[in-house]
């Protein structure tokens, strides 16, 4: 057995990233403690292409991996830029993209010691039929599968072997013993390692990935050539020039910085061949917890666009909403979830949140940008993203069909559904009023019908506030009958033997009705019980706000956007102070300032995805004025009532 059995890599020990790096092509999710998690490339979600990336220190007292904390460990940005510093015993590992290559930088510091680098590939997701050699003239290690190439080498005089990982891991076994011969050639299931010759203290690695194995070299060899050095002048140069595109927030100090920092996760998590931008980076790749993170979901996007529209990010926004064009489907809707080349992916329901929430982006896109071009660029998908929603519209309650709810978790009539449906007809017609006019009133009629059904079905008197969903399918046939409703979308599910006709447990998603949707104002008497409702019942000690009632997802704990989101929804219209919530916010970050999806109550630490897209887009809205243009209950209804748009 290895030498390095006790602490043998293996993939993803960390549950929760310590933090992403990336260039729009290439994502590298770190861990709290230094590890390469995933590296992705040339989309954020896909390819994946590693099994183990470590670094090891082999010195007198036998190998050690850096990433195996003894002593303290540290992990922080740089301010305002991408430049991440992890310190674990004394030893400094900063990394760094190249804003432009897919290249990977890692600067050892204080080592001390011969620096060893693993590597264990799985190109294209697989460790099959892989190739592995050193390059004879730079002695950079080359791992290749096809099109697929990635390439390490390191700066320091160094020697390397490969070996074939299904036949004994013959490579770990060569560095445990602190020698390895050089050369060799491996194919199937490959690893390999690089060793430095001497100690030493201080020692750069390039990582870098191409089509082409000689270009793959090259990028390693000039990117070891300029130094690390030049690499994060390069970065930070280039994070400046995006920060310098937004628009101030209305907060400054730490959430300034915290409001830097998500305008960063934006531009990581976007992928700039195709505009779509990942929910987060990908956790659980095996899907043993949860249907996977590392996707784009046309709802999410929505929310990133209203912020990448309040803060000045034209660019991003444009990408954003002519990728939502591209992935929509045959039919006008938005299904659950995407690949960020627009392609479905593995889905478990249809969602119409999602449809509804892309119509009131499109609208918000025009009242932000007043852009004649790209607003006939959504146009039709607009058309028939809001005829597609009216299909769905229950001739009898005038509310959508039943559907997944916000959190993907249960079949039925949801508040947050028709909040986005009325909302989004109502964004149909305003801009069916630019493009052919004719259409706005029917759309404007729907949008009407859906808000008298949220009024007369989700309104629940006896309880003193509106429900989350009515008519929530059962596994069994011990409910009430299934209405005629379940008929009226035409996608895979379920049989339906039965339904809960009512669902009164009190859920953050009811928020949508007054924010961003704008369908009911939270001063209307009832919007005002539903939001002491939730702020009551949904409350934790630390301060937080959990999803609903009884939530067993991942514990359980408090969400990030939910305490935002209630602080949006408490905020004057358009008043120009931050949104309660902001200082949860700084609370729940990450020592590098990232936003997860939830936190634990009793000690703090983020639980589950880091960043969460959507917890960051949330902290932008509420760091600034509400965007100009989002549904105005008062405006509406006053339009109404003279008859006019």
């Amino acid at each position: 057995m290895s030498a390095f059995a006790p602490s043998e890599p293996g993939p993803r020990r960390d549950a929760v990233a310590g933090a992403i790096l990336g260039n729009g092509s290439l994502l590298v999710t770190v861990s709290p403690r230094g590890e390469v998690q995933q590296l992705n490339w040339p989309h954020l979600d896909h390819d994946t292409h590693l099994g183990v990336l470590r670094l090891a220190a082999v010195g007198e007292g036998g190998p050690r991996w850096l990433d195996d904390a003894r002593n303290s460990n540290t992990q922080s940005f740089e301010p305002d830029t991408d430049v991440l510093t992890t310190v674990v015993d004394d030893v400094a590992v900063t990394d760094v993209v190249d804003p432009e290559l897919a290249v990977l930088v890692r600067q050892v510091t204080g080592l001390n010691a011969r620096l060893a680098v693993y590597l264990r590939p799985e190109l294209s997701g697989t460790s099959q039929a892989g190739g592995a050699y050193l390059d004879p003239v730079s002695g950079v290690l080359v791992a290749h599968r096809r099109d697929r190439v990635l390439a390490i080498g390191m700066d320091a005089a160094s020697r390397g072997a490969v070996g074939e990982h299904h036949r004994g891991a013959s490579t770990l076994d060569r560095l445990a013993t602190g020698e390895l011969p050089g050369g060799g050639i491996a194919h199937g299931t490959v690893d390999g390692a690089l060793l430095s010759d001497d100690e030493v203290a201080d020692v750069t690695v390039a990582v870098a990935f191409a089509t082409d194995r000689e270009e793959a070299v090259k990028r390693v060899c000039a990117t070891l050539s300029a130094g690390a050095a030049s690499a994060r002048d390069a970065r930070r140069e280039a994070d400046a020039r995006t920060l310098a595109e937004v628009e101030p927030p209305l907060v400054d100090g730490q959430a300034a910085q915290l409001d830097r920092r998500s305008q960063l996760v934006f531009s990581l998590l976007a992928d700039r061949q195709t505009g779509g931008v990942l929910a987060g980076p990908e956790v659980d790749p095996w899907f043993q917890r949860s249907g996977g993170y590392g996707f784009v979901w046309a709802r999410d996007l929505a929310f990133i666009v209203l912020a990448q529209l309040v803060s000045g990010r034209r660019e991003l926004a444009e990408g954003a909403l002519r990728w939502l064009v591209q992935a929509q489907g045959t039919d006008g809707l938005w299904l659950q979830r995407n690949w960020t080349d627009g392609s479905l992916a593995p889905s478990w329901g249809t969602q119409l949140d999602e449809t509804g929430a892309v119509l009131v982006a499109f609208e918000q896109a025009w009242q932000s940008l007043g852009d004649d071009g790209l607003d006939r660029d959504l146009w039709p998908a607009m058309l028939r993203g809001a005829d597609a929603l009216v299909a769905t519209l229950d001739p009898t309650t005038g509310l959508p069909a039943p559907s997944m709810d916000l959190w993907e978790e249960r079949v039925g009539v949801h508040a947050f559904t028709a909040a986005t449906a009325c909302a989004g007809l109502r964004a149909a017609a305003q801009m069916a009023e630019r493009h052919d006019p004719p259409l706005a009133e029917g759309w404007r009629q729907a949008a009407q019908r859906v808000r008298e059904g949220i009024d007369t079905y989700l309104w629940s008197e006896e309880r003193g506030h509106y429900l989350r969903s009515i008519d929530v399918a059962r596994s069994d046939a011990q409910g009430s009958p299934t209405p005629d409703a379940y008929t009226l979308l035409r996608h895979p599910g379920t049989p339906v033997p039965s339904v809960d006709a009512v669902d009164e447990v009190v859920d953050v998603s009811l928020l949508g009705l007054c924010y961003p949707f704008g369908v009911i104002a939270a001063d209307d008497p009832r919007m005002a019980a539903t939001i002491d409702v939730v702020s009551q019942r949904l409350r934790t000690a630390d301060g937080g706000l959990l999803r609903y009632e009884g939530d067993p997802y991942i514990g359980g704990n408090p969400w990030v956007l939910a305490r935002l989101w209630l602080g949006l929804a408490l905020r004057a219209p358009g008043a120009a102070v931050p949104a309660d919530g902001v200082a949860y916010a700084l609370r729940a970050a990450t020592s590098t300032s990232l936003l997860p999806e939830q936190v634990d109550e009793q000690t703090g630490q983020p639980v589950w995805v880091v960043p969460l897209t959507w917890s960051h887009a949330m902290f932008v809205l509420a760091c600034r004025p509400d965007p100009a243009g989002l549904p105005s209950v008062a405006a509406v209804e006053a339009r109404q009532r003279v008859g006019q748009p």
